[in-house]
């Protein structure tokens, strides 16, 4: 089958947005399809001197990017996905999978079937996209509709009550922890190594692991991730404390490497999580990459209680749930994780869990079965 995926993301980038894409155009084309990836063609926000987009991403070049002109003029966005749509009906189409809402509303108005992926509420993105999306879910070409959580199928099933039987719940995913990983040389001695993966955003848990760090002088905290302007500001946030490790912005493909040396690792989402560009608030609706990454490599996790989080995670089984507002909790829960034992159980259940649920492949498979 020839599939067209339709994103908004900058490509490369740092984003969450354009990881999930990338994954998802990789695991659909190992299901033996051909795959065309559209995206704009945008010079701010490239992530520099990268050789090759594939490796980047840690994906293989099994599916092809195309790029579309994207002017410098009001309603760019809207000019690229038609040129995208216009381009992918030349080259030929079956399935429109798409990420992107102009691209899903015109492939529908096309004849094309379409699956539309949106990761919250349509709301967020003003009175035009309410409009398009009102049209796309009423087309007789509109297939499904594919979110990541719950409850945001809640969401949408109360203000659509027309898409009952039409909502495919997806969480995110990962791929399996690759072999053979060459190790890192971050271990002080005997002391335990905790590690956070991830952006640095307001309420993506630095609030919490700044403090954390100052509680528990006998713990090594590493954090991965984060913008320049970020790091800056938890550095100095935490300046004094000689136990907690800012590593930066590491390529996708290289995240494993140090998921894969951590003891413990965190989860410490607030109540209300901001996006890139700190436009939208996403706490409610978020299923982040880092914990299907966190259940692939096998570590035992340590996250925040938030109804969201527990669509995947369990107390107990599958990880220690902390409140996100008692740092008392997630001292305790790390103390406990200091045995081996302890931590080998909660992990050996994510990683099962994880293989039997939340792989990339698996989540394509799922969705282009139940088309």
């Amino acid at each position: 089958m020839k599939i067209s995926y339709f994103s908004s993301a900058i490509l490369p980038s740092r984003t969450a947005n354009s990881i999930h894409v990338m994954k998802m155009c990789n695991a659909l084309s190992k299901l033996s399809h051909d795959v065309t990836l559209y995206a704009p063609d945008v010079d701010c926000g490239i992530e520099a001197n990268v050789e090759n987009i594939f490796d980047f991403y840690g994906v293989g070049e099994a599916f092809k990017i195309i790029k579309t002109y994207y002017p410098n003029i009001k309603g760019r966005a809207y000019i690229s996905s038609y040129l995208a749509v216009r381009k992918s009906l030349k080259n030929g189409i079956d399935l429109s999978f798409s990420r992107n809402l102009l691209a899903a509303y015109l492939c529908a108005r096309n004849n094309i079937p379409t699956v539309f992926e949106i990761h919250q509420p349509v709301s967020s993105y003003g009175y035009t996209a309410r409009i398009l999306f009102n049209q796309l879910v009423r087309s007789k070409s509109f297939k499904k509709l594919v979110v990541i959580t719950k409850s945001l199928e809640s969401y949408f099933l109360k203000l659509y009550p027309q898409l009952s039987g039409k909502i495919i719940v997806a969480p995110d995913a990962a791929d399996p922890s690759p072999e053979n990983i060459k190790p890192l040389d971050l271990r002080t001695g005997q002391r335990l190594m905790v590690g956070y993966v991830g952006q640095l955003y307001s309420g993506k848990g630095m609030e919490l692991i700044s403090k954390l760090c100052r509680l528990m002088p006998s713990v090594d905290f590493h954090i991965v991730g984060g913008v320049d302007k970020d790091i800056a500001k938890w550095r100095k946030e935490t300046e004094g404390a000689d136990n907690i490790f800012y590593h930066g912005f590491l390529p996708h493909a290289q995240v494993s490497r140090f998921i894969n040396e951590f003891d413990v690792v965190l989860l410490p989402n607030q109540r209300s999580v901001a996006t890139h560009g700190g436009r939208h608030d996403i706490g409610e609706w978020t299923s982040p990459l880092k914990m299907f990454e966190y259940m692939a490599a096998g570590k035992a996790i340590v996250s925040s209680d938030l109804p969201v989080l527990q669509e995947v995670l369990k107390q107990d089984f599958n990880a220690k749930l902390c409140s996100p507002d008692d740092v008392n909790d997630w001292v305790i829960a790390i103390n406990e994780l200091g045995d081996e034992g302890a931590r080998k159980r909660l992990a050996d259940n994510a990683k099962l869990d994880f293989i039997q649920k939340y792989t990339w492949q698996t989540r394509a498979k799922t969705v282009l079965l139940s088309i």
